[in-house]
Order: C-alpha cells, then structure tokens, then sequence
C-alpha cells in the first residue's frame, strides 16, 4: 500500500475530506491502495528525509500532503511565473526508479475552495497531484486533468484514467527496497 500522512496546517474546512475523498477515487482507478496513517505535523521540505525513525519508524518515510503558505516556503510555486496551486513531488528510493514517498504541498493562499464541483476547486488540485504521485506526467491533450494546469475539468478524463490503470495494479507489482 501507499502510505501517506496529512498535515492540515492552514487548510480549509472540509480539506481532509477532499483528501480522503480524492485517495478514494484514484485507489478505485488503479486498484492501489493506499493507507492513511493520521495527522503529521511534519513541515513538508524539498530535502525531506526519506526515512523519520523519530517519526514514521523504520520505513520509507509516508507521502505528506500538506498545505503551505508559499511566501513562507522552500518550494517554488511559481516556476514559469504562474503561481500554482500545489505541486507534488515523488521521490524514487536512493539508485532506483521505484517511487516510495513524495510530498504533496498545497498553496494555502490559492483561492482553491473544498470540493469537486468546479475545475478551480480544492478536490480536482488532489486529484492532478496524487496522479503525479504516482508517476504521471502533465499531457497536452484538451479535457484531460493532467494537463498543467488541470485542464479545465474536475476529473480525470479518458487519457488520464488509462495513464492511471497502466500504472495501476493490473501491471503488476514493484519490489519496494527496504530503507537502509
């Protein structure tokens, strides 16, 4: 399973819900589960230590979905100068392709309220990053969340969904390297 943690932060009402509500959805596309593993109140960095023992014990350190403030931040929301309204990052274990953790940083000052209802909202944000999580890159095709800036749309559209399944358990599993 994928495990990840949530640091709420300055999130709005409702965030954790959307969460939970996004990790749902993309566990029913690509039959992966995922485990949630409470509250953190770990301050998501770029340099994020990859095993916490302190923390998260003798594993792979869990993905952190947390929301920042990005005046306050080490990462760069605003790379081609569009602030974007979260960014994810996976990270691989050390000299392999094998994903085992990542963070996913919300921008607390985006306008994105909680919901799924317009392309704007919080839910379909979660829903392009968790995809990143996973490995999927942006597309250039028109309707598809995974466009770069999420296309206008509040799910994933036909494009996205077979990125989704061809990563997804049907093509087997990766032997995750133990930490050390």
């Amino acid at each position: 399973p994928i495990h990840y943690v949530v640091n709420l932060g300055p999130a709005p009402p409702g965030s954790l819900q959307d969460v939970q509500d996004a990790v749902l959805h993309v566990a029913g596309i690509t039959g992966i589960t995922f485990a949630y593993d409470g509250l953190s109140d770990e301050v998501p960095s770029p340099d994020r230590d990859l095993v916490q023992p302190d923390r998260y014990g003798e594993r792979w350190a869990p993905v952190l979905i947390a929301w920042v403030d990005p005046r306050r931040s080490a990462f760069d929301f605003a790379p081609d100068g569009h602030d974007a309204a979260a960014i994810a990052s996976p990270v691989p274990a050390p000299g392999t392709p094998v994903l085992v953790s990542g963070v996913i940083v919300l921008n607390a000052v985006d306008p994105n309220p909680p919901g799924f209802t317009l392309p704007g909202d919080q839910g379909p944000v979660l829903l392009h990053e968790l995809a990143h999580i996973l490995g999927l890159g942006h597309v250039k095709a028109q309707g598809e969340l995974m466009e770069p800036y999420g296309g206008g749309v509040t799910d994933y559209g036909p494009g996205d969904v077979e990125g989704l399944e061809r990563l997804g358990r049907a093509s087997g599993c990766l032997s995750t390297p133990e930490p050390g």
